[in-house]
């Protein structure tokens, strides 16, 4: 009798009920002996939001915990910690805690929050291994910690693992908008601080492990001196898969949760879906291998297997909502070097940078930082490395190259006060699609232009042109839209190929030129005459690539732009 196919753990996080309860799990136990074997006991591991961290912390706390003793077979019978146990396993008292909730709106509020969480993580503690201690709510959050602490090194000999999740949420929070209260909490006499260094000081008798997770190293550098034991993990090559998922992960959890009459053929054109949309993801310079995200995996796989299609927005709303801060990261820098960064994403360049493994505010955010800072977050990845230390970082794939283009036509809209309409933009890319004809976009876009125009733009050239082309004719998703795309006979602009979620009647590739306004005025119009020629003859020379004559009814358009109006739109 085959075997009952799996539920989808999407938006789960508890490992027990995930182990008990008839999910698929992705075996990540291997990492339990890999850590062991690290050395170093105190540990920081970084990920971007929703890759898996919470789960793996759940892990951890029921392989080790002293009290699931007997349940250690039904939880990890099958995985590879089941089969080659530790000696320390079900060996501590796990003391867990989740700062995910700190409030970070005032100064008092937030230590009243960060004091509320630890007061709530310690009760759970004290409740469940029998601590004689009781928290005081008006003490603060160190001296609690202290409290407890000192009550455990009195009454039991037992070892505690201390286990924390998103211990720089708050920090990420304050960044892009009250940097003064991420210095005051992170000074020598600021609370988080004070907390780690009472962490730091059981380390020496009751405290035998820690287990930090977070998304950046911000707070790092400010709880360096105070808590200078632990070793950050997050770029060592051994520990690249330990969350996210490879694609042999998700290829399992296909097999484990459907059945597809398709078999394999069916599972392999899921696959060059979820790849263009989930993968791409290298967190060490020295890895091989690139991870999905493991949210948005189980997001889609959730839609695609309970109702034979995709979700209809690729994107989980909650992770949507984790990067709409993107533009406060941006802000960090100065409108220089984000502009630059922002820029060169955009057109599909890859950034360059030494990743900033410990940020300090008391030094100005350098291009470098925001780039790393990006890495941090996931909106960037590892392309390639260099031999001097560097590495080469790109956008992971199509999710993210989208957050980018929502963020920076906002940006736009906001500097213009003018903001395209989606019902006209989707107007406009439909007539492309179904009657070949581009003149309702030329006309928005010249709308934009002159918006930014009348705002005296500083930026107006052939670059900025077709990145702000580029963003608006990404948001339709009738077409793939490559930048730069390389065919034998060059690169071409704008090229506006087949995706394979939609069938239309027209493709196009597009060849953008620019003059100055005034260039352009005092040639009669023979400036733009040079470029259309120009503009012409590189289609021509695009035209014979395969792909594109596999298309039907491919439009080549050349577009020339004086300032913010279109002077030439021609059909070659």
């Amino acid at each position: 009798m085959p075997e009952k196919p799996k539920k989808i753990p999407y938006g789960i996080s508890n490992y027990r009920m995930i182990a008990l309860d008839g999910y698929v799990y992705v075996d990540k136990t291997g990492y339990i002996e890999r850590l062991e074997q690290y050395g170093a006991p105190y540990l920081f591991f970084l990920r971007p939001r929703r890759f898996g961290k919470s789960l793996f912390t759940s892990v951890l706390n029921c392989y080790y915990d002293a009290k699931e003793k007997d349940c250690f077979d039904a939880y990890f019978s099958g995985t590879y910690i089941g089969e080659h146990p530790t000696e320390l396993r079900n060996r501590y008292l796990m003391l867990n805690f989740d700062f995910s909730g700190v409030d970070t709106d005032t100064p008092e509020g937030m230590v009243k929050s960060f004091g509320s969480i630890t007061r709530r993580f310690i009760d759970l503690f004290t409740k469940k291994y029998g601590i004689d201690y009781v928290c005081r709510e008006d003490d603060m959050p160190g001296d609690t910690l202290d409290g407890l602490l000192s009550a455990v090194e009195m009454e039991t000999r037992t070892p505690v693992y201390v286990v924390i999740d998103e211990y720089d949420h708050f920090a990420n929070e304050l960044l892009s908008f009250r940097i003064d209260l991420f210095k005051e909490s992170v000074s020598k006499t600021g609370f988080v601080r004070r907390w780690f260094e009472i962490l730091k000081k059981y380390t020496k008798t009751s405290v035998a492990r820690i287990f930090a997770t977070g998304v950046s190293p911000i707070t790092l550098d400010s709880l360096t001196s105070g808590f200078n034991i632990a070793a950050d993990i997050t770029m060592d090559a051994r520990f690249n898969g330990m969350m996210g998922f490879t694609e042999d992960e998700v290829r399992g959890i296909i097999r484990s949760a459907a059945e597809f009459p398709g078999g394999e053929g069916e599972t392999d054109a899921l696959m060059k879906i979820l790849a263009g949309h989930y993968n791409g993801y290298l967190f060490s310079k020295d890895g091989d291998t690139r991870m999905f995200n493991s949210n948005m995996i189980l997001y889609y796989l959730n839609s695609y297997l309970m109702t034979g299609k995709a979700p209809g927005t690729l994107i989980d709303k909650n992770l949507a909502s984790d990067y709409a801060k993107l533009g406060n990261m941006f802000d960090l820098a100065d409108d220089t070097g984000g502009r630059q960064v922002l820029e060169a994403i955009l057109s599909g360049e890859t950034v360059s940078a030494v990743i900033t493994e410990q940020f300090s505010m008391e030094w100005d955010f350098t291009e470098e930082d925001l780039a790393s800072l990006l890495f941090y977050m996931g909106l960037l990845t590892i392309d390639t490395a260099d031999a001097d230390g560097s590495v080469n970082l790109k956008v992971p794939n199509t999710v993210m190259k989208e957050l980018y283009f929502t963020y920076f036509i906002k940006k736009l809209e906001d500097e213009a006060k003018f903001r395209i309409q989606s019902g006209a933009l989707r107007t406009a890319m439909e007539d492309i699609a179904s009657a070949g004809s581009n003149g309702k976009f030329v006309s928005l876009m010249e709308e934009l232009l002159r918006a930014l125009s009348n705002r005296d733009y500083r930026h107006f050239n052939e670059t900025h042109i077709r990145l702000i082309m580029y963003a608006y004719l990404s948001m339709s998703r009738l077409f793939t839209v490559k930048s730069e795309y390389e065919v034998p006979g060059g690169y071409i602009d704008i090229a506006l190929l087949p995706n394979n979620r939609y069938s239309v009647d027209y493709y196009a590739i597009i060849e953008l030129k620019y003059v100055k306004k005034g260039e352009y005025q005092e040639s009669g119009g023979k400036a733009a005459e040079a470029k259309l020629a120009e503009a012409a003859a590189q289609l021509n020379r695009y035209a014979p690539a395969p792909e594109l004559t596999a298309l039907p009814k491919l439009k080549k358009w050349a577009l020339v732009f004086a300032g913010d109006q279109c002077v030439v739109n021609e059909e070659i």
